[in-house]
This record gives C-alpha cells, structure tokens and sequence, in this order.
C-alpha cells in the first residue's frame, strides 16, 4: 500500500516516518524557534494562548479570521485572541492562506499533499479543493515554497486544538500579484468556500526599522506605529481591498501577507462583519520601538439577513416584474438603477410566480457575487422563462395580469447534522445534497402543504433531489438550513 505525502514540521516528521509514512514528507525548517516542538507543551502552550480574549466581543459564526506568523512568544496572543473565537466550533473544511517568505513566484502556489502535520497530529488535505483550484492559471504546484515556510504551520496548531471534529485543510500560498490578479485569485478561492467553510489568512503586519529598510518616521515610535496600523485596518474591517491595496502602495507599509489580506477581502460576501480582536507591536513586548513588528488580528462573522423594508420590498418586486414583462415580450432587459443600500448586499434570492394559486415558476440562488436587486432580476426572468417544469406552459404577455410575483431573500446556508432536533418548520429552509443530487424546500413549503418535519424532509428528497425518501437519515447526505423573508404581491 502506497503511504500518503505528508507536509510536516520537522519535529513531526519523525514521529510520521516511524508510524509508516515512508513517502515523500514535506518538511518546514526552523520550527523550535517559532514554537516547542514537543507535543504535550506546544498544547498547552496553545490552549493557554486561547485562553486570550478579543479586545471587543465578536457576535455571530466566525467564517474568516486574519493571525499573524511570528514565534509564538511574540505574536501569540495576537492570534489566540482572534482563535479564541473558534472554540468549540466545527468546520468541514479550513482554507489557509499564506505567504511565501523564502521562494519568490507570480501568483498562487497549492500544496497537494494527503495530509498536514505538526506536533500536534496530522490534518487530512482537502485534494479535491486542491484540484478545483489547480484549474485556473493562477494557481500552481510548488513544493518547494512551502518546504521552508512557517507562515502557515504557526496557524495550523490554532486549528487543531480550538476547532471540534474533525476538518480537512487546502494549504494556499500567494506570491506576487497586481490588483487584477488577486480578484482572479479570490474568485477562484471562493469557489472552495461553502457555509461549512472557515478561511484562516496569515500575515504580520508593519515591519518597522532600519532592518526592515522602513523608517517613515523617527519620532514618538510607539503612537506613529499604532497610528499606521489603524490605518491599515480601518479599509480591512470594511471589506475594501482596494482601499487596503491603495494604503499600502501610498505608504509602503510593510505588511508581508498583502495580497493574501487582499484576496480574502475579495472573497468575503458583502455584508460580512469584521472586528478587530487585538493590535500590539514586538516593541510593547521589548521596550524598544527602533526594530518593530506590528501583529494585528481580526474575525469575520457571517452577515446578518438584512430585514428588507416595506420600501426595498416594492422596488425589488417592481424590478422582478418589469423584468418578466419585457422577457416575455422579448424586448431588452430593463437597465435597473437602485440605490438603497439594503438591496445593494450580497445575498441570494428565490423568485416564485403563480397564476390563479397555481406554481408557474419558482428558480434562485443561494449566494450571490452581485447586489440583491440584480440577483432578483435574473432570478424573475429564469422563473419566467427557464423552469423546465413548464417548458410546455410558459407564461404569455396575457397572462401577468393574473399573476403574482413572491420574493424569499436567503440567509446564508448552515449544514446540521440532526434534522429533527436542527430544523423548525416555518422558519427555515432546507437544502439537501448527496454527490451530484441536489433539491430544496423554502421555508413557506412546509406550512403551505401543512407537512410534518419528516414530511418535509422525506418529500424534498424524493419530489426535489431524486433521492430516496429516507436519504436525509443517511450521514453521507448533507442537510443545510436557512431562513428567508419572503414578500409578494397583493
């Protein structure tokens, strides 16, 4: 039997090469100094680092998080406030991106081992993740720079001891790359994320000294450099890449993990919420500001559903009918021109149509890399046009007098692993997958056809998915829920 490639510390090298792992083991120079290689005190090292608390309370299900690098007794309390956060809490699937410190390349490097060691244990890699990711030009297969780099092994302990369950990991490096190629890079990268997904981006922030060949200032140290880092967080808890890229390039702060910030910043769905869990510098820690690192760390929560107001409610299904008029009359689209910005977020949507209370089309997303109103948009002219139910019987110009337009707009989608205890009929949505089946129920379905919970979930296996009724009691299915506000007209 083949044994798996493993990308490893050195101290956890030896402990795989004698459990069996004979092939090819990635090994990082250097760990002893950025933490103890010995498994036992790197734990309790570890658990005592989050036992730290971020400096403002965090609300909500963290989906991203920003550490820095450094050796633990520099920078580690930076990270655990922010790894504080993921306690307890389970992901499928970690993405980490880092940088590469000693091999220079245009880009994004993926490193398609079978598994990823520290100390601590080993963490199997998502290969399939990998794969997708390898598809674009953008991405490559580099060995060699993760060979020598700690940027993403100081993150991975982190993860093993707050994260409950088990995950697997897509290692990512990016090198460099102009504005244009990160964006390329984060659509890439976005489609790895899923609701079961946390992203982990590792760098350090200004590298201040004559060292570090930056010495934007000479006086009050200590005020200058948190004045900087305020800087540089304040386009980050926005969500502005190009505003974070436009500070670096206007300032030249040496923040060496830029274009990973930046490509998460890309990635993220609008409405995301950032917190700033902990700012200090190497020179709090020595007394001494002359040779500086700045460590900044911040958590991303999932967006709230913003409620749609009576106003947003009336624009959005205004849109969705002008749309269906003029893609049933065959004329071009109306060029939709909405300002508000609660119908500017990021979120998916479901259009339904009805005739006489009869379905005439129902089609949607559940995420969107677009504003709200231009989702519902494309949304109303599929319903209208592309629903393969009434490929037969599609709606003519006669008959929108009599009809009416629903909207649901989603909340992002949660997988669960109970559906009886984890689903509330009425209130949520359930989305239900097994390898290439797929089909969901909105919320309203359950009340409408008056469905008990099983009914619900049985019936959107076999009438939705193509599964079998009980496919949603099988551990290989996977169950998602969300919420929906849901308005039509009268």
């Amino acid at each position: 039997m083949k044994a798996p490639r493993v990308a490893a510390a050195a101290a956890a090298a030896l402990l795989l090469a004698a459990a069996g792992y004979a092939e090819e083991i990635f090994r990082t120079s250097g760990m002893i100094a950025w933490y103890p290689p010995e498994k036992d005190k790197l734990a309790g090292l570890v658990d005592s680092l989050l036992a730290e608390k971020p400096d403002q309370p965090v609300a909500g299900r963290p989906i991203a998080v920003i550490a820095p690098h450094a050796g633990y007794t520099y920078s580690g309390k930076c990270a655990g406030a922010a790894y504080s956060t993921l306690k307890g809490r389970s992901y499928d699937r970690v993405v980490a991106i880092g940088i590469s410190h000693s091999v220079p390349f245009v880009g994004a490097a993926v490193l398609r081992a079978d598994a990823y060691a520290t100390p601590l244990g080993t963490i199997p890699v998502d290969r399939d993740a990998c794969a997708l990711l390898l598809k674009d030009k953008r991405f490559a297969e580099l060995p060699r720079a993760f060979a020598q780099e700690h940027s993403l092994d100081n993150q991975v302990p982190f993860l093993q001891r707050a994260l409950k369950g088990e995950f697997k990991i897509v290692p990512v490096l990016v090198g460099q790359a102009d504005a244009g190629m990160l964006k390329e890079i984060a659509k890439q990268v976005k489609l790895v994320i899923d609701s079961t997904t946390l992203v982990v981006v590792s760098s350090d922030f200004t590298h201040y000294g004559p060292n570090y060949d930056y010495v934007p200032f000479r006086d009050k140290l200590k005020d200058n450099l948190k004045k900087l880092a305020g800087r540089a967080a304040e386009p980050i808890l926005r969500l502005d890449a190009d505003g974070f890229l436009n500070h670096v390039q206007e300032t030249g702060d040496t923040i060496c993990g830029r274009n990973s910030i930046a490509v998460l910043l890309y990635a993220l769905p609008r409405g995301t919420k950032a917190a700033l869990a902990r700012y200090y510098t190497s020179g709090d820690l020595a007394g001494d500001y002359t040779t500086s690192v700045s460590y900044q760390s911040f958590v991303f929560t999932e967006a709230d559903v913003m409620m749609i107001s009576e106003k947003g409610q009336q624009a959005l299904l205004a849109a969705a009918r002008q749309t269906i008029e003029a893609a049933i009359a065959g004329k071009k689209l109306p060029a939709l021109k909405i300002d508000a910005p609660e119908l500017q977020l990021h979120q998916g949507a479901f259009v339904t149509i009805t005739k006489d209370g009869d379905l005439r089309g129902c089609i949607g997303q559940f995420t969107a890399d677009e504003p709200l109103f231009k989702v519902v948009s494309k949304m109303a002219r599929a319903s209208a046009l592309e629903d393969p139910r009434f490929a037969s019987n599609r709606l003519k110009l006669e008959d929108l007098a009599g009809a009416k337009i629903e909207i649901s707009v989603l909340s992002p989608m949660k997988r669960i692993k109970d559906p009886l205890k984890e689903v509330k009929l009425g209130t949520h949505g359930i989305y239900i997958r097994r390898g290439f089946s797929a089909g969901t129920f909105l919320p309203q379905v359950a009340t409408e056809y008056n469905m008990t919970l099983e009914e619900f979930l049985s019936s959107c296996c076999s009438h939705k998915a193509g599964l079998p009724e009980d496919a949603w009691k099988d551990p290989q299915t996977e169950v998602y829920i969300y919420s929906a506000q849901v308005f039509g007209e009268h």
